[in-house]
């Protein structure tokens, strides 16, 4: 047999086994950047339609909150003493037949503007619920585009690792193709994408033992020492792993014993004294408490069916979103005011923190409305260990807000309040 039949019955693999490596790794790398794009592009239209949402949502919070029933019948009490007062001054039928024209043409005014305001809420409303469902099928696109973008980013790392040689080396072609999707992934955040290596470099065989990388530790949302010299009063944090709780962790719980304690120490047998210093560490308690109702940092014990579709973190979210809405935990189980919001207001507050309304699978009625904080605790404790750790005047300052100006007496001697509320036991 010559030499040129046997390679014309060679197989396209024995002939050019390094281009038709190369030729599957542009294919798949290819379609996995194609994917990608699409990929962004989905997730971009789903940002823009949730800003819209968000957006939409706040003009109908404004829209509703422009009706104000009693706003309304003070202007038209207002324009019936303005007819009345005119009726009294008027000198002949013509002027009376005026005044009455005029108060008529502001009742209508009146009356006008209401009518506005409720279409302006009803539109708002469809505006919202289309919204809604449209959220609904770019979420579900995006989530699928992006499936198929790891997918396909999968098969062409597959067929990067398939086209190394024996040798282990780059050819330049697959070298080049490997670097373009690597810096995809890399953009994309796949943190699954393996960075190329240089042209120049050799690559190890894909079944060669990789070196483990060690992961990222989340950061926890607790309050944790600081490695620092402990003897200096300046250095103490609040410890909430302590194998004993601070005198701060255990006055914020409402210990009664550490109270007293703590009393003691700062007052002595003074009487005045110490009614100064209870008066004052009490309403410091009750400002911590107040600052953490208002940033919702609340333990959502198991066993309400609202609560328990979502996290700790979303709940306290959801808690965040009805509380700009005027719906806020009163800090016993309910509401302020008695104020107990709607399906339509848990929905709006959903949609505030980005989750879809549409996915929640239990709504609770007016009575279990009512009650949505029971067995909700505030957890003051945590609260301040993470947004003022060290006790200094100036985060306590900026924690509070106006509630500091209240304690005017309590900062005057805080260098020796606070050492005594770092330590270990009194």
């Amino acid at each position: 047999m010559s030499e040129e039949s046997a390679a014309a019955g060679a197989t396209p693999q024995e002939q050019e086994p390094g281009d038709s490596r190369e030729r599957l790794v542009d294919i798949r790398c290819g379609f996995a950047e194609m994917a990608q794009r699409e990929a962004d592009a989905a997730a971009a239209r789903l940002a823009e339609a949730r800003r819209l949402y968000e957006q939409q949502a706040v003009a109908l919070i404004r829209a509703q909150s422009q009706v104000d029933p009693g706003v309304t019948q003070t202007a038209k009490v207002a324009a019936r003493a303005s007819f009345r007062a005119a009726v009294a001054s008027a000198r002949s039928r013509g002027q009376v037949e005026a005044a009455a024209v005029a108060w008529l043409a502001d009742i209508n005014g009146i009356n006008a503007e209401s009518r506005a305001a409720l279409v302006r809420i009803e539109r708002g409303h469809a505006a919202v619920i289309a919204l809604e469902a449209q959220l609904v099928g770019l979420y579900d696109a995006a989530e699928a585009e992006a499936a198929m973008a790891a997918a396909a980013m999968d098969a062409c790392r597959a067929a990067r690792a398939a086209a190394v040689p024996a040798d282990g080396a780059w050819t330049p072609q697959v070298a080049e193709l490997a670097a373009k999707a690597a810096a995809r992934a890399a953009e994309a955040g796949t943190s699954a994408a393996a960075p190329a290596p240089p042209a120049a470099t050799p690559l190890a065989p894909a079944d060669s033992a990789a070196t483990p990388v060690a992961p990222v530790a989340p950061v926890a949302c607790v309050a944790s020492t600081v490695a620092e010299d402990r003897s200096s009063p300046e250095s103490l944090v609040i410890d909430l792993n302590a194998p004993r709780p601070q005198v701060i962790v255990r006055l914020v719980r409402r210990d009664g014993r550490t109270m007293r304690a703590l009393v003691d120490h700062l007052a002595g047998a003074d009487q005045a004294a110490r009614y100064g210093w209870q008066l004052s560490l009490s309403n410091f308690v009750d400002a911590i408490m107040a600052a953490a109702i208002d940033d919702a940092c609340f333990e959502f014990s198991r066993g309400n069916p609202f609560w328990d579709q979502f996290s700790a973190t979303e709940s306290r979210e959801i808690a965040r979103g009805l509380a700009a809405l005027g719906y806020r935990y009163d800090g016993f189980e309910g509401f302020v005011d008695g104020r107990v919001p709607a399906q339509r207001d848990l929905a709006l507050a959903l949609g505030q923190v980005g989750l879809l309304p549409v996915r929640v699978r239990y709504w609770p009625s007016a009575e279990e409305a009512a009650q949505l904080f029971r067995g909700v605790a505030v957890s003051g404790d945590r609260f301040i260990a993470v947004r003022a750790p060290a006790l200094t005047l100036g985060e306590l300052v900026k924690l509070l807000g106006r509630r500091a100006e209240l304690l005017a007496d309590l900062w005057n001697d805080w260098p020796r309040c606070r050492a005594l509320l770092l330590s270990a036991g009194l």
